[in-house]
């Protein structure tokens, strides 16, 4: 029988002696592996330290964020106060709200909620702030494996060229995006890091598909606009994967050597578990609802309706790959480019768009007829980014709350125009270096005859000094994009929604519902009331409001339960205290001056009375 000899293994594997043998060699095994990881480590530091000196931006950015008392105002209110309902029995299934359901009527959300669960723990065992450090801490993280596996993909120089580009990149986005938990800002580096990742398995990394899905799951949940180019990083990656592994047999059928053991389908079945666990809650809300969330997202695009056009898409193309590119050019606001593509691009933005992608398909021409895999994958990966960020400026719809998003959906052209630049250059080198083999074997081999060998310690020694250079040049243009950012665009809300907030949760005890009334809000004031809600919810309150559906889900609906408090805030450029019909007194209130002016804001409180008549006062919650 076929199970025998495998089952005399394992008994022969279990005796006795056996097991002594094992335990006796189980320390040198364990030494021999750790002796391993040092080495694999050490190999890594200078990587390490290339992605860390390319993140300075982003550190700087995150203390300045803390010492300025980050709050979550806006949109961050929400995704904290959802982030702090993951471990309850009203865990989200899915993501942050999207204004993209304004085109059929419906409440459309992001695919799915990994912002959440990703902050989910930082927020519930630190303040507010914690979630910003969690935040800055995985744009980190992302930048240092872009630099380690551009190290593996094409040695030092590309290592450093990779750092050095991504730091300059920086100075085309905002400060505060790059501690940000604002969706559209979240997944900036995680799909960075995917684009590195896909391009290593398109090279062979087979190992690396769980983190691949891993990493498509989250960006694709965390905001729609990374939907194409994430599918565009997926199907290149898994091709080249299959080439790569076809070619490496057909070499080995050629030289007469066994088949490469490879088992790629152990990799490929941990990704499939990967992608159910991390899409397992919006399979839940499907089942749960009819339609569900992604129904209706589809519903979204199919029936989107007037869009911005054909023009749009190809002014948003030039821009990110034309000369002068978004990456590396510093716009007055972060909100610049929904007004910079309905404006047609200089002919020289156009032209040289036109010859980036002209490069770019001889490059992925070139490279498959030279059995290149890596590098036709790469410029595949680029023109399919490209198509991708067509796709989302062009068929963008014209309303004009829609059309406005152009100013952070188009965010990730910068990681394209870095990308394909990259691409481009490396693919030129390594032209150059195939040139000098073809071109000059016989000046080499009497440059070997005439010259001694170079030892091999002088090699290590001359990379060692490239890499601290590299490394010394990263952190040089780090530190001078450091040093241009401005200022969180809410950082005078910080300080009157800490104060706002403090008063509020020291007077009403935990575990209290509350029902939320939002008197008369202007824009300078709308984005204190979020972190408010906040603040209760962390405190253990339930604030409710028959305005919650959109955002906050059914939990936070008033309807007909029943609450102990009843809480008022309102503000703007001149006071509106509560109607005297509610009964209520003031906890706290603030004056302020931001960009708008001169603003004040309230809060007011009381316990219930259940014949108290308040309802007309009551206007709907955002």
């Amino acid at each position: 029988m076929p199970g025998i000899p495998r089952f005399r293994r394992l008994r022969g594997a279990l005796a006795p002696q056996a097991l002594v043998a094992s335990l006796r060699a189980f320390p040198r095994r364990l030494l021999r592996a750790v002796w391993w990881l040092v080495l694999y480590i050490l190999r890594q530091v200078p990587a390490v330290a290339a992605g860390v000196a390319a993140s300075i931006p982003v550190i700087v950015s995150t203390v300045h964020g803390v010492q300025a008392g980050w709050e979550p105002d806006g949109d961050d209110g929400i995704i904290l106060t959802r982030a702090l309902d993951v471990f309850t029995n009203h865990s989200p299934l899915i993501g942050q709200y999207s204004e993209a359901g304004d085109v059929t009527g419906k409440i459309v959300h992001s695919a799915g909620p990994m912002l959440y669960w990703l902050l989910a723990i930082p927020v519930r065992l630190g303040g507010p702030a914690s979630a910003a450090i969690a935040m800055g801490a995985l744009n980190c993280v992302c930048i240092v494996i872009c630099v380690v596996l551009a190290r593996r993909r094409g040695g030092i120089l590309l290592m450093v060229a990779t750092a050095i580009a991504i730091a300059a990149m920086c100075q085309s986005l905002a400060g505060e995006v790059f501690h940000d938990v604002w969706n559209p800002s979240a997944a900036m580096f995680p799909f960075l890091a995917l684009i590195f990742l896909s391009w290593s398995v398109a090279a062979g990394d087979y190992r690396l598909l769980p983190a691949v899905a891993l990493f498509a799951s989250f960006v694709v949940q965390t905001h729609l606009t990374y939907l194409a180019p994430t599918c565009v990083l997926l199907a290149v990656g898994l091709a080249g994967l299959t080439a790569r592994r076809l070619l490496d047999r057909r070499a080995a059928r050629r030289a007469g050597k066994p088949r490469p053991k490879r088992v790629v389908w152990r990799w490929l079945v941990l990704a499939t578990i990967v992608l159910g666990l991390c899409w397992s809650a919006p399979l839940a809300d499907e089942i749960e609802h009819s339609p569900g969330n992604l129904s209706l997202i589809v519903k979204t695009f199919n029936e989107r309706g007037q869009t911005l056009g054909g023009s749009v898409g190809r002014s948003a193309v030039a821009r990110a790959v034309g000369w002068k590119p978004w990456w590396l050019f510093t716009p007055a606001s972060e909100w610049s480019r929904k007004a910079a593509v309905r404006v047609p691009p200089s002919s020289s933005q156009a032209n040289s768009a036109i010859a980036v992608l002209a490069i770019l398909g001889l490059i992925a021409i070139v490279a498959a007829l030279r059995r290149r895999v890596d590098m036709s994958a790469a410029a595949l990966m680029t023109l399919g980014m490209c198509l991708g960020i067509y796709e989302n400026a062009a068929n963008t719809p014209v309303t004009p709350l829609l059309a406005g998003t152009l100013g952070y959906t188009l965010w990730w052209g910068s990681q394209l125009g870095l990308f394909a630049y990259l691409v481009i250059g490396w693919s030129a080198c390594l032209a150059l270096a195939w040139l000098a083999r073809l071109v000059g074997p016989r000046l080499l081999a009497l440059a070997r005859r005439e010259s001694p060998a170079i030892p091999r310690l002088v090699v290590i020694a001359a990379g060692t000094l490239v890499a601290i250079a590299g490394i010394a040049t990263t952190a040089d243009v780090g530190r001078a994009v450091a040093n241009q950012e401005r200022p969180d665009s809410h950082s005078a809300l910080y300080a009157p929604t800490t104060a706002l907030g403090s008063a509020l949760v020291a007077a009403i005890p935990p575990g209290q519902s509350v029902d939320w009334i939002q008197g008369p809000l202007d824009l300078a004031t709308q984005p204190i009331e979020p972190p408010l809600r906040f603040w209760l919810v962390k405190h253990g309150d339930r604030p409710l409001a028959n305005g919650s559906l959109q955002r906050l889900g059914t939990y936070y609906m008033l309807l007909n339960r029943p609450y102990a408090y009843v809480a008022y805030i309102a503000g703007g450029h001149h006071s509106h205290p509560p109607p005297h019909s509610l009964h209520l007194h003031l906890v706290a209130s603030v004056y302020f001056w931001d960009s708008w002016g001169f603003e004040t804001m309230g809060v007011w409180l009381g316990r219930h009375q259940h014949h108290r008549k308040h309802v007309q006062h009551r206007t709907r919650v955002r």
